[in-house]
This record gives structure tokens, C-alpha cells and sequence, in this order.
């Protein structure tokens, strides 16, 4: 029997937040739904937590998928072993640390129904400890024009779970996570579904929570599987693009963004070893760019370009203290 909408819930190392989470799935306001829950390998107690706040909501448990992989292979492979399992018209995906109002469910199927879209697109608040954030998105009554402005403007959120999804889109293999992406992999699946979707929407109001897990340290980790998924999800762009003949339209806009990607990662890696294995990534894009950064991401470039590590490293530090006083004064 086919239902209006799969909810698919990705479960690792979540004990702290799946029982708000949970109760928050098992509350909502709309009926005709299935939960996917897929447990990959995690190494807590996040699914007996799961099953107990199940207990206190009997009439869900039919509902209710719990799928386990043996090991645990990442968020994008959970997600697909969950699309695998769906059989909802549409997909929304829900992370196990964050949680959802009541009625969102039922907020964005009505507005897909009425308004026959493909895709409907939210804003969302994050949870910081110094207050809640709201993050506002916008979408074009083009649909290519969205992919347009995905590209061009970048400003886009580019995650899934503030989003309600046709399920035949994910028929189409290029709106898949290709196995290994583990980094940047919300960004290819929405870059393909906002290109391949015939109608994109958007629902007013603010029903999805992300906690921010990392509001006390303003220090990103940045090892060598995201730089080496940096890459490769630009290759990946790179040729869809050139598949749809849409590569020299966009090449200035996609080859300012690769040198973003680069100094977002030179910036807030920790390794000097790392600076010096992948100080030519995206070097011949870097020369056409440079002048738009602002200055201190001006700076790292050129002394990654010029093999001056140590004093990369110590900008690095430097950009890490500025940016820690700056939330700091934000409090």
C-alpha cells in the first residue's frame, strides 16, 4: 500500500537527542505516514532509548520500520537504506538530533498537494545555547531559475531535512549519494533535485529545529576525508554540468565557489600537513578568484600558494582567536 509521506531517520551516536526527536515524529498532527529509522551500527543506547519513547505512543508502532546496518557506513548511506525501504509519495528526512513542530508533516503535505509541487522548500531556526536563529530561504516561481540561483548565488541551505521531496525524483541515480561521498553530500542530492524538479515551493512558517551541537566551540574539525570529498564532489558537479551542456554558463560561478570550498577547509583544518598535501587544489581556478575574498581567506590562499605553511598555520590560529571573539560578543 503506498502512504502520502516516508519520514526517514538516520540513528548514530544520538542518545543525548532521540527521545525529543522521537516524541516530536510520533506527535505530529498527520496520519498517513511511515517512520524509517535506521540504525547504523551505532554504539550507545540511542535505539533502546528509541524503542522506550515508542512504548508511549502505541498507535505509531505500526508505523514504524527500525532497519540496522552491521557497520556503520555514514549518514548518506543510512538515508538511501531508508529511500530504499519507503513507500511514502513523498520523503522528508528528519536527523536524530534535532526535532520538528507538531503540524510540519501536514504543513508541507497540504502545501505539495495544493500547490502540485515536486519540491517544497522551509525555513528553519537553529538551537544556539545564546538563542534561536532563523534561516530563511527563498525559491523562484521558475524552478530552473532556483538551479540558476543555487549556482550563481550560493545562498542557498543546502541540507535535506528542511525539505518535503517527491519520492520519484530519488528514481533518477544522479539524486543519489554516490557511496563514499560523506562530505557535501546533502549539497550534491539537492543540487540534482533542484535541477530535475518540475515545481519548487516554498512553506511559510518555521517548523524545523536544528540543534546546533557545536554552539561552544567555534573550531571546526577538517581532516583528510573532506578535503578528499571536496574534491570529488566537484568533479561529480563538474561533469553533471558538462552532461547538461551547462558547463561554460556556469564555469566563473562553479570555479568561485571550488576556491570557497578550499579556503573554508584551509582555514579551519588543524593539520600543517594537510596545507602542504593539498595547497595545489583548485590552483589554475584560484588566480580568476582571488580579489573577491575578503581579506584574512585572501591571505591564507596566497601563503598556501607561495609554500608558506608555518605562517599559514599561524593565520589559521589567528582567524580561530578573531572568530571566537566575535561570538563571544555575540552572547
Amino acid at each position: 500500500m503506498n502512504l502520502k509521506v516516508s519520514v526517514l531517520v538516520p540513528i548514530y551516536k544520538v542518545s543525548d537527542f532521540i527521545e525529543k526527536c522521537a516524541e516530536s515524529l510520533f506527535n505530529q498532527t498527520f496520519e498517513d505516514l511511515e517512520y524509517i529509522f535506521v540504525n547504523d551500527a551505532t554504539p550507545d543506547n540511542s535505539i533502546e532509548i528509541l524503542l522506550r519513547t515508542l512504548e508511549k505512543f502505541p498507535k505509531r508502532k505500526d508505523q514504524v520500520q527500525i532497519l540496522h546496518h552491521e557497520v556503520n557506513r555514514g549518514l548518506a548511506a543510512a538515508r538511501n537504506t531508508a529511500l530504499d525501504a519507503s513507500r511514502g509519495k513523498y520523503i522528508a528526512i528528519v536527523d536524530s538530533d534535532d526535532y520538528i513542530e507538531s503540524d510540519m508533516i501536514e504543513k508541507l503535505y497540504n502545501k505539495a498537494t495544493e500547490e502540485n509541487a515536486d519540491l517544497v522548500v522551509m525555513d528553519y531556526i537553529i538551537e544556539n545555547v545564546e538563542g534561536p536563529i532563523v534561516i530563511s530561504e527563498s525559491v523562484s516561481e521558475v524552478s530552473s531559475q532556483t538551479f540558476h540561483d543555487f549556482i550563481v548565488n550560493d545562498t542557498f541551505t543546502t541540507v535535506l531535512w528542511n525539505k518535503l521531496i517527491l519520492r520519484s525524483l530519488y528514481a533518477n541515480p544522479l539524486c543519489r549519494v554516490p557511496d563514499g561521498l560523506n562530505f557535501m553530500e546533502d549539497k550534491h542530492v539537492v543540487s540534482r533535485l533542484f535541477f530535475y524538479a518540475t515545481k519548487i515551493v516554498k512553506l511559510e512558517g518555521v517548523f524545523y529545529h536544528y540543534i546546533n551541537k557545536n554552539a561552544k566551540s567555534m573550531t571546526k574539525s577538517r581532516h583528510k576525508m573532506h578535503f578528499e570529498n571536496v574534491i570529488r564532489f566537484w568533479n561529480l558537479f563538474d561533469n553533471f554540468l558538462m552532461d547538461q551542456n551547462l558547463f561554460e554558463k556556469y564555469r566563473v560561478y562553479v570555479n568561485k565557489n571550488k576556491v570557497k570550498s578550499k579556503v573554508s577547509l584551509m582555514i579551519d583544518t588543524e593539520s600543517y600537513r594537510l596545507r602542504k598535501e593539498y595547497s595545489n587544489m583548485f590552483y589554475n581556478e584560484e588566480t580568476a578568484v582571488l580579489s573577491e575574498f575578503k581579506r584574512g581567506e585572501k591571505l591564507m590562499l596566497l601563503l598556501i600558494r607561495n609554500k608558506f605553511f608555518i605562517f599559514a598555520h599561524l593565520l589559521h590560529k589567528a582567524l580561530i582567536l578573531k572568530r571566537n571573539f566575535q561570538n563571544l560578543l555575540r552572547k
